[in-house]
């Protein structure tokens, strides 16, 4: 026998008497490993540094870096998008994402720095593929009266679902559970879990301190990845924190999940949704918090899970 043949032949062999065919042997395609992008990381006041004299705006405006911020958004492969404005198509080129990598889009709340009907809409268009949108109540009919005024052919194939808090429902690879918000009075804003590919996270972004029923929600979860907003940064007045976090709180969600072994350990716990006029620029916060385990997101961040 030629010496070439000696050891597939004796690989054949060897499977027959496992009971295996030879290419049973042969090695699986690993599935890539998930990550995330941040896309966007600031709050409803990315122009401001544009005109605001003040110190922070004033840094950002002439540091730039990681310090300007789009609208927050959030890529999860494979193939979610977390709420999607006028800022979302940058988001997506400066991290080398194309269109057609999202087939699901998760919206938060209807406000326009997280859903944006027009862009939205475009998005699906240069898609060219059925594209998903799973949203509360508001946002559904604020995509719906856009596409009420497109002419048939321009409207993409876009798919909306209805979801309410303690709904889940399946993404791809991913299943994702929608928690409530304590953000606005006028609609159910929505928090998410997405649990798959043997891994977890929490997207917490608008919000001021979690309700009840969201914590009690969370308990069963072992979370890889949390993600929380820390809109107002060290501002403390009562007026700001009806419908957003600042530090003092994002600090002690981050303690309670860790505590509570909800956030595994060696997890990760990241803060967003940061204003420009209210936080310290990232440059100077960033090697603060880090300090308290927070790590500070900037746009462009990609996070292995």
């Amino acid at each position: 026998m030629h010496p070439a043949t000696v050891f597939p032949t004796c690989l054949g062999l060897f499977s027959l008497l496992l009971g295996l065919s030879p290419g049973a042997l042969a090695a699986e395609p690993e599935t890539p490993a998930p990550y995330v992008v941040f896309l966007g990381t600031g709050a409803a006041d990315i122009q401001r540094p544009e005109t605001d004299p003040c110190d922070n705006c004033t840094y950002v405006r002439q540091h730039g870096g990681r310090n300007a911020r789009r609208y927050s958004s959030l890529f999860v492969s494979a193939g979610v998008l977390i709420d999607y404005s006028v800022t979302g198509r940058k988001g997506l080129e400066s991290a080398g994402i194309a269109p057609a990598a999202i087939d699901h889009l998760l919206i938060t709340h209807s406000h326009g720095d997280h859903c944006d009907p027009a862009a939205i809409v475009a998005l699906a268009r240069e898609k060219n593929k059925p594209l998903s949108l799973a949203g509360n109540a508001n946002t559904v009919a604020r995509i719906e009266e856009h596409l009420k005024t497109l002419d048939a052919d321009q409207r993409p194939a876009l798919t909306l679902q209805t979801v309410k808090p303690g709904e889940e429902f399946a993404l791809g690879p991913w299943r994702a559970k929608a928690l409530a918000a304590n953000h606005i009075p006028t609609e159910d804003a929505l928090l998410y879990v997405l649990r798959g590919q043997h891994k977890s996270l929490l997207y917490a972004t608008d919000t001021s301190w979690f309700p009840v029923g969201t914590f009690a929600a969370l308990g069963a979860e072992r979370l890889d990845l949390a993600i929380v907003e820390g809109t107002f940064g060290e501002q403390t007045q009562p007026n700001l924190l009806v419908g957003h976090m600042n530090f003092p709180f994002v600090r002690l969600i981050r303690q309670l999940l860790v505590e509570s072994k909800r956030l595994k350990p060696g997890g990760r716990f990241f803060v967003t949704h940061l204003s420009l006029h209210f936080c310290e620029p990232y440059d100077l916060l960033a090697p603060r918090l880090a300090a308290e385990d927070i790590v500070v997101a900037y746009d462009g961040l990609r996070v292995d899970l």
